[in-house]
């Protein structure tokens, strides 16, 4: 099987998880990409690109969709399958499928709902508008939260849906490093609270400051910090038992970081917002967090908090609305006691929580089907 593989962000960890896990099932993929200031990339192929954009910068990316339109219309020489990700990109794809006399099998992956997809007046109106019309001409919606389909456009936007499949942010095993091994427990010292990947939510740095200057816990930042929140960067260099410790490579550098502490921020990225994403999301954190074996912190209200509690006593749930109140709540039960206690719960947690099992099995089936 043959595919085009479009990225709306060449180093984004997630795409270059799938990227590699459909080419270890088989697949035949080359790829056009969208390059952006982020991690460092490391990719067994080389992407034809079509623009640079910086985060936020919507008005630059006219040159980009005229050039991603371009090249899609030369690359669609007979039957063809897209897999692609933006909300943005994949409206180029489908103007290409209507406008190509041949046959293209559209794959659109939602990691998350953008903010914009919520929002008053006439730009967000037009875009929900867009996508009622857009949802139907998809071949193949896949969802990595299970409630982006039922809650979001099932329940809330009453779309007509095309077919899908949800798959997880699970860990790939076959991705990891091999001969990991656990380090021996600590139980004494200071506790260590690890925060890791997009550095994008200011109310869980704020009050990871907060917590620092309690002087009991050492908190370990790794990843890269987003243009909304730079501004911690040098505020945490002046604040004892804090430390950043700069960007990472995934999935190669995860299991040094998760050994380095005792517990995991896990909070989704906070909204006071009664809808929205951050309901209905799930955090790289909470699977790579239930694979290494670590406790960890989600919020209030999530999907990660929900299934937490589903899964026993392997997370704190706290609720950063009021970071006072979390600060309380994390040094009054925040202790190896309850590190080794959660630990043991998260170790009776089957597998299949957290680690890809047969989903891109059943991906593969469900497109050959399509290509028929």
């Amino acid at each position: 099987m043959k595919l085009t593989f479009i990225s709306n962000n060449w180093a984004d960890a997630h795409q270059q998880t799938r990227l590699q896990a459909l080419m270890k099932s088989g697949v035949l993929v080359d790829s056009l990409a969208v390059f952006r200031d982020y991690y460092p990339v490391n990719s067994e192929i080389l992407p034809e690109p079509v623009g640079k954009l910086d985060h936020g910068s919507y008005s630059k990316r006219i040159s980009t969709y005229l050039l991603l339109f371009c090249k899609l219309m030369r690359h669609v020489k007979g039957k063809q399958t897209v897999y692609v990700f933006g909300f943005d990109l994949v409206l180029i794809a489908v103007l290409v499928k209507v406008l190509s006399p041949r046959k293209i099998i559209i794959i659109y992956e939602v990691p998350d709902i953008r903010e914009l997809f919520f929002a008053p007046g006439l730009c967000a109106r037009l875009l929900r508008l867009s996508e009622k019309i857009l949802m139907p001409k998809i071949d193949l919606l896949i969802a990595t939260s299970p409630e982006f389909v039922s809650e979001y456009y099932t329940k809330l936007r009453k779309l007509n849906m095309p077919d899908f499949r949800v798959i997880e942010n699970k860990i790939h095993f076959n991705q990891l490093p091999a001969q990991y091994k656990k380090r021996s427990e600590r139980r004494s010292g200071k506790i260590r609270v690890g925060y890791f990947g997009v550095l994008r939510c200011r109310a869980s740095l704020s009050c990871l400051m907060l917590l620092a200057a309690q002087g009991t816990f050492e908190i370990i930042l790794r990843g890269i910090f987003m243009p909304a929140t730079s501004d911690f960067q040098n505020q945490i260099s002046e604040i004892c038992n804090i430390t950043y410790l700069g960007p990472y490579s995934a999935p190669e550098d995860l299991p040094g970081i998760y050994d380095m502490v005792d517990i995991v921020w896990a909070a989704y990225p906070y909204s006071g917002n009664t809808i929205g994403n951050h309901l209905w999301a799930k955090t790289n954190r909470f699977y790579e967090s239930l694979y290494f074996q670590k406790p960890f912190i989600v919020q209030k209200g999530t999907s990660d908090a929900r299934q937490a509690r589903q899964l026993g006593n392997i997370a704190m749930e706290i609720d950063l609305e009021d970071a006072n109140q979390v600060i309380e709540q994390i040094c009054l039960h925040l202790t190896f006691d309850y590190i080794l206690s959660a630990e043991k719960a998260i170790r009776d947690v089957p597998e299949h929580y957290y680690q890809i099992t047969t989903e891109y099995e059943n991906l593969l089936t469900c497109l050959q089907q399509k290509i028929i």
